[in-house]
C-alpha cells in the first residue's frame, strides 16, 4: 500500500511541480500568485512523501524551495496592496 502510494505520489507531485512552473511563469498577476502557492504546496509534499522513504537531503531542499515559494508570494502580494493603495 504504502509503496503505491510513494509511486504515484511522487507523479503528482511532478505534475503539480510542472503545473506551478506554468502558473509562475505568468504575466497575469493573480495567476502567478496561484502559481507561488501551488508551488509551495507541490514541495511540502515533495517533502512529506520523501521523509517516508528517509531521503532527508531531498526534504531540507523541498522545506527552502516551500519557503521560498511562499515567501515569493507574500512578497508580491504585498507589493500589489501596496499599489492599489497609492
Amino acid at each position: 500500500m504504502i509503496e503505491n502510494f510513494l509511486q504515484y505520489g511522487q507523479w503528482v507531485i511532478l505534475f503539480l511541480s510542472i503545473l506551478s512552473l506554468y502558473l509562475v511563469s505568468s504575466v497575469k498577476h493573480e495567476t502567478r500568485l496561484n502559481g507561488y502557492i501551488l508551488t509551495g504546496v507541490s514541495r511540502f509534499s515533495g517533502a512529506a512523501v520523501f521523509i517516508f522513504v528517509d531521503l532527508f537531503a531531498f526534504v531540507i531542499a523541498n522545506l527552502i524551495q516551500t519557503y521560498i515559494a511562499f515567501r515569493g508570494y507574500y512578497k508580491n502580494k504585498k507589493a500589489v496592496e501596496e499599489e492599489k493603495s497609492d
